[in-house]
């Protein structure tokens, strides 16, 4: 087995124009997809979509790709009040991913409460989706966001201690956290390293959005070319166009013999000029 590189497809798309998106994703040398589970009804009240899970299928089997999953905007295993449907809609999303063949899943790991019940609860429900996962065969990773310390994330994955449940390290957002919390990006990636199952790479300035924390409505109303031009925040350009240390990181992922999937998470419709010389760049980094 090799590394390779994936590219990820985010909700936005139409199905029609789902089989080019896909067509464009292997005609720009990139391995696999990443795919959103929410960028199709694949789940409704927390139930499976079959009809639309057999729609996209075939889809899926007339490109030589391989796939990998992102969980959809919204799941919440800190929810108190109605954790069954968040557990529902994880177990349908485990069950989407046996299904139609992606794998990894990946899970967020969002903030920590600060309340000691609630965290239990996380922890076990991330153990308890991590045994139904593994008689699936799917695995689970959990990745650390920009408004979170990487430690807490690190240290959920160590006291689950599940063959079936490692880290997703996003190294952008590694990087923006660590200008926010003022810890070292090198130190994170060691420490993390040897928990890593799989690997998001985008790049950005640096610069921490307060409003991502202070107001996530209004920030997510911001448009996206004036966080850019700004710099400001998570904008997921493409590897190796910023100020992100990913050189460092992918080499350090090789110091531990890491072997699996590097997603490249930036808008591939914003760079379609640039997508294939964005593809060799991270694998002759991946592959030196």
């Amino acid at each position: 087995m090799k590394n390779k590189i994936y590219l990820n497809i985010k909700p936005g798309i139409s199905v029609a124009s789902f089989p080019n998106e896909l067509a464009s994703i292997k005609a720009w040398g990139f391995d696999g997809a990443e795919i959103s589970l929410d960028t199709f009804p694949l789940i409704i009240s927390g139930k499976t979509n079959q009809p639309f899970l057999d729609y996209i299928r075939p889809i899926l089997k007339e490109h030589d790709l391989s796939y990998s999953a992102h969980i959809g905007l919204g799941l919440d295993l800190r929810n108190i009040d109605n954790l069954f449907l968040h557990m529902s809609v994880l177990y349908s999303s485990i069950n989407i991913c046996a299904q139609l063949g992606l794998n990894p899943l990946v899970l967020h790991y969002e903030q920590d409460s600060g309340n000691s019940e609630v965290e239990r609860q996380f922890i076990n429900c991330h153990a308890k989706a991590a045994d139904y996962a593994a008689k699936h065969s799917i695995a689970l990773v959990l990745e650390n966001i920009e408004v979170e310390h990487y430690k807490p994330v690190l240290e959920t994955v160590k006291a689950i201690n599940h063959p079936n449940l490692t880290m997703a390290l996003d190294v952008g957002h590694l990087y923006i956290s660590s200008k926010y919390f003022g810890f070292s990006f090198e130190d994170a990636i060691k420490e993390c390293a040897p928990y890593v199952g799989h690997c998001h790479i985008s790049d950005n300035t640096g610069i921490f959005e307060p409003m991502r924390l202070s107001n996530f409505d209004l920030y997510r109303t911001l448009p996206m070319g004036y966080r850019i031009a700004y710099g400001r925040g998570d904008i997921h350009m493409p590897p190796l166009y910023c100020n992100v240390p990913i050189p460092f990181a992918v080499n350090e992922l090789k110091n531990i013999d890491y072997v699996g999937i590097y997603t490249c998470e930036y808008p591939a419709k914003d760079f379609q000029a640039f997508n294939t010389e964005i593809c060799r760049s991270v694998r002759r980094l991946i592959e030196a």
